[in-house]
């Protein structure tokens, strides 16, 4: 088909493979994709052909660029990839949802059950949007037959590290990259909050001082666990992988501390999982994942709270739930000798959509393949000029913040976002995906910009 899909990727790591394979698909079906770092993207959008542009999310920070790609003259369709474990709908709401931004869109990917009936809730939902529970392509990636996909890098990994626990980290929220990105920016000298961060969007300050209470807390208690875990199990390897948006350095300085203590952030962590002897984590959606791909998992809950932690409720659910030390201790031993019995958890068939014969990344792409000739329409002339003007101001705007250390558009911060691609080992990864999907072996990837890449 003459309409391609821009498909925009935010946070690499997560997020690079599962979109590669949603644009593998699509080429398998005649459909060409643009993919690649976001902030590029759309930053280049008035040089990028028009057409169907796939969004992560439709946040108020999302309002501008969709009016310029509604000038533009691509349609645009979404999914909201935080949905899977969220905040309470009320906060939800706040945080991840503008009723300008989802004007501009015509058609919704949900995760399933859950993240449907809670698009619903919102009051302000437009009645065009039609929604779709297709799964999401970062399911797809955990499935039996996407093994293959990971063989080598699991093999590297173990052949490097051996046997190992894995422990993941979610602590963006009071130890972000950049502290601007916290819940709170500073306290003052008597330990009291003071100014609110990025982090905080969306939240009332009564909510986000108990959510900051709450992370902070399990935050100390994890950092503790780190000692305890490499004393009482010093013949056992222990993996550090911190959470993307996280300032890994408070990480290294710990591990310094113990011969079997290490901190890696490499490539995506669904292969980490699949290397390590069990996953331990406080909340975090690797539980899920870890679940899924049938690996045990250790759930460190030493607080419960239904509101501050209301998005860890599914991650703990699939896992081992341990609520102190000793705990953790056992649940671990037990494990690491195999003797754990396994998880079986029906909770899970709420919050995802699985078909065991159609991937969800072919769902998402015969949705859109059945909806590209009657949604794309050419922009008129008008608005294509207008739609260009505001991709230029707002590029020169983007770009003037970049000058900034502190600014997401510094160059320091999207490397982390977003590191240099190679377009050799992309197209290894588009062959390996080929492969599994039964696709021909004629799916090429071609770079057009220093992060945009187009398979086709």
């Amino acid at each position: 088909m003459h309409t391609p899909l821009l498909i925009p990727i935010e946070n690499q790591v997560r997020e690079l493979d599962p979109k590669l394979l949603l644009a593998t698909c699509a080429a398998k079906s005649g459909i060409r994709s643009y993919i690649g770092y976001r902030t590029e993207m759309d930053i280049i959008i008035s040089s990028l052909p028009c057409g169907m542009y796939l969004a992560k999310s439709f946040t108020q920070r999302s309002d501008k660029m969709f009016r310029i790609l509604s000038k533009l003259g691509h349609t645009i369709c979404a999914w909201d990839e935080e949905a899977l474990v969220h905040y309470p709908p009320d906060i939800y709401f706040k945080r991840r949802l503008s009723k300008v931004a989802l004007s501009y869109v015509s058609h919704v990917f949900t995760w399933g059950q859950d993240n449907e009936d809670l698009l619903k809730q919102y009051e302000l939902l437009p009645d065009s949007i039609k929604m779709y529970k297709t799964g999401n392509p970062r399911l797809d990636m955990l499935r039996k037959e996407f093994s293959y996909y990971y063989d080598d890098e699991v093999k590297n990994i173990k052949t490097q590290h051996g046997d190992f626990v894995l422990i993941n980290t979610n602590f963006g929220n009071v130890n972000a990259h950049l502290p601007i990105h916290n819940l709170f920016i500073s306290k003052d000298e008597h330990g009291n909050y003071q100014d609110m961060g990025r982090g905080a969007t969306g939240m009332g300050r009564e909510f986000c001082e108990g959510r900051a209470k709450f992370k902070q807390a399990i935050f100390d208690s994890f950092k503790q666990l780190i000692p305890f875990l490499s004393k009482n199990f010093n013949n056992t390897k222990f993996i550090i992988r911190p959470h993307p948006v996280e300032n890994k350095e408070i990480y290294f300085e710990l591990a310094k501390k113990f011969k079997n203590v290490e901190v890696v952030q490499e490539g995506n962590v669904i292969p980490w999982i699949r290397a390590a002897k069990i996953l331990i984590h406080s909340g975090c959606t690797t539980g899920i994942e870890a679940y899924l791909s049938k690996k045990p998992s250790i759930a460190y809950v030493p607080i419960k709270d239904t509101r501050y932690g209301y998005d860890a409720f599914m991650p703990n659910e699939l896992s081992y739930q341990c609520v102190d030390f000793d705990a953790i201790k056992l649940t671990l031993d037990q494990a690491l000798k195999e003797k754990l019995p396994p998880l079986n958890s029906e909770i899970i068939k709420k919050y995802i959509e699985y078909d065991i014969n159609e991937l969800c990344s072919e769902k998402i792409v015969n949705t859109l393949a059945s909806i590209i000739p009657a949604e794309t329409k050419p922009a008129t002339s008008t608005n294509k000029l207008h739609g260009t003007l505001l991709a230029n101001k707002r590029r020169f705007i983007k770009r003037l913040k970049g000058i900034s250390p502190k600014s997401k558009y510094h160059g320091s911060f999207q490397k982390v976002r977003f590191p240099t691609l190679n377009e050799n080992i992309l197209q290894e990864k588009i062959n390996k995906f080929a492969q599994i999907i039964g696709s021909p072996s004629n799916i090429k990837i071609k770079q057009v910009s220093p992060h945009i890449f187009l398979v086709q």
